[in-house]
């Protein structure tokens, strides 16, 4: 006969045939708690509570942390109409299943509390004293990240108990963090309530108006607790220089850092802060080397989590810098030499030999060159072409061919040109621009490979 086979009896009501395989098994193996559970589930089943208390009994006793068996002992005391070992049962139940994590048949065991006449229902604040290492495993939890096994952790808490300041207040920064901002004023409000003069919480409400971006509240309640010979100040000022920050106020928000750091070398956090500050002013170099510090503390201090988020933030800092330094790359500034009626005059390399003056005419269709240049590069026409002027006529005019033409490092070969022997400065034109996005500036012209 197998424990499975009996299990499988049970589930299909054949309570008399499960107790006939089990009693064997508990025969050769009486140690064995989960036997004995099932046994309880039979006896419950075919109404012989007393049997079912006492088979319930046996299995804790094997097993004193088993939540699923001081439940059943609770349903057969329950039955008997012994209240108090019903309630002391269900108790028991509720501790070991939060202890476990396993929150729905906590509430269950709850519920069956409640059933109970008032004077039996245990108080919460006691309840929840047995379990103070669900709360530990909330701080845990939100240093890990964790927020949303955090968030319905607190959730649980606040159902036992409404009015726990402590879960009020982790609550409302989970909330402000998760942008749930209506949600986290209703907590914070509560818990301050309830205890106004609570400096923890004046501390938790300076920190969701940082996340609100209510700097001036934030800055008040930060400001009052440094009054105050209580908390971490180099944390109090930390929080507060990320206020002045939201206020764009950087020079006392950098004097607060350096506060901070006076008083507690060692606080990744600062390092952190500032270097978001300094990234933020697209100072890189300081922001990298204000990170690298924050790394190496976090990894001093095994904060695993900070050390990945800081170690992120530097990598998008390399990647912004290589972005730049290609953009950088694709962009050539000629200096302007003087400007003739709005035109700007630049100079140019021809054929890597001969350096002239030239107009930047974006509106010619083609580079022209001077007679004199042509001659001295000895350019050849190669024919002629038909060109439009400004007047509307049509004239015709010879064309050849540069080796190159250079504006600093935008080099262009082969370059087909018109020569004039009329003109005083040659023209670069499309058939050379089209190449670049060109900007004029007042002392520069900038082009942008495309």
């Amino acid at each position: 006969m197998s424990y499975q086979q009996a299990l499988q009896d049970i589930k299909l009501g054949y309570y008399e045939a499960a107790i006939a395989k089990l009693d064997p098994l508990l025969h050769a193996e009486p140690a064995q708690p989960k036997l004995w559970y099932a046994k309880t589930l039979a006896l419950l089943s075919l109404q012989r509570f007393g049997e079912a208390m006492t088979t319930a009994q046996l299995s804790v006793q094997l097993n004193p942390t088993w939540a699923p068996g001081y439940q059943l002992l609770g349903n057969a005391c329950s039955q008997l109409g012994d209240k108090k070992g019903a309630i002391a049962a269900y108790k028991q139940a509720t501790h070991f299943y939060l202890d476990q994590g396993d929150k729905t048949q906590a509430k269950t065991c709850l519920e069956k509390l409640k059933a109970f006449k008032p004077q039996f229902i245990p108080n919460h604040e006691q309840l929840l004293r047995e379990s103070t290492q669900l709360l530990d495993k909330v701080a845990i939890k939100q240093e890990q990240g964790s927020h949303n096994e955090a968030l319905e952790d607190l959730n649980w808490l606040l159902h036992l108990d409404p009015h726990n300041v402590q879960a009020l207040a982790n609550r409302g920064l989970l909330q402000a963090k998760a942008q749930n901002y209506r949600a986290a004023l209703a907590d914070i409000s509560l818990a301050m309530q309830l205890c106004p003069d609570d400096l923890n919480l004046q501390l938790q409400r300076g920190k969701i108006r940082l996340w609100l971006q209510d700097s001036e509240g934030a800055i008040a309640d930060f400001s009052a607790l440094l009054t105050k010979d209580w908390g971490d100040h180099a944390e109090i000022y930390c929080l507060r220089s990320q206020a002045y920050q939201q206020l764009n106020d950087l020079e006392t928000a950098f004097e607060d850092l350096a506060n901070a750091l006076y008083l507690d070398p060692h606080n990744q956090e600062c390092y952190w802060v500032r270097g978001d500050i300094y990234r933020g002013m697209e100072e890189w170099e300081e922001a990298v080397s204000n990170y690298r510090r924050a790394l190496s503390l976090s990894l001093e201090q095994g904060n695993w989590l900070n050390y990945q988020q800081v170690q992120d933030k530097i990598k998008q800092i390399e990647r912004q810098l290589e972005r730049d330094k290609q953009e950088a790359a694709r962009i050539i500034r000629v200096p302007i030499k003087r400007n003739h009626s709005g035109i700007p005059i630049i100079d140019v390399q021809l054929n890597d030999s001969v350096s002239c003056e030239m107009f930047l005419d974006t509106g010619a269709g083609m580079v022209c060159i001077t007679g004199k240049i042509a001659r001295l590069l000895n350019v050849v026409p190669m024919g002629t072409k038909h060109f439009s002027v400004a007047d509307g006529r049509v004239i015709e005019k010879p064309v050849g061919y540069v080796r190159s033409l250079a504006l600093e490092k935008a080099r262009v070969e082969n370059l087909e040109v018109s020569i004039e022997d009329n003109l005083d400065e040659g023209l670069i034109g499309q058939n050379y621009l089209w190449r670049y996005d060109v900007r004029i500036l007042q002392t520069e012209v900038e082009l942008y490979l495309r």
